[in-house]
């Protein structure tokens, strides 16, 4: 077995688990337009990670739970104080 096949195994079973999603998936995902997403996802450093297939951008379900759960807050909102 060649280092070449190693590799595109790896990369085969890491894409295969999971299908990935749209600019307008994650947009209704996160409750942005998809014009947030994909300006997030292009600057030079990226909040969202992406993959980027020649003009496509597609993003890992994983990554975008991993971006919810760094951008959590230990505190509640001003909105959902006042309700209480």
């Amino acid at each position: 077995m060649t280092l070449r096949s190693i590799h595109n195994s790896q990369t085969q079973s890491l894409f295969s688990e999971q299908s990935l999603l749209t600019a307008q998936a994650v947009a209704e995902r996160l409750g942005v337009s998809e014009r947030w997403v994909r300006d997030h996802a292009t600057r030079r450093h990226p909040r969202i990670p992406v993959v980027k297939l020649g003009p496509l951008l597609r993003f890992r379900q994983e990554d975008i739970e991993n971006f919810l759960m760094s951008h959590l807050s230990s505190t509640p909102s001003k909105i959902m104080r006042d309700s209480v």
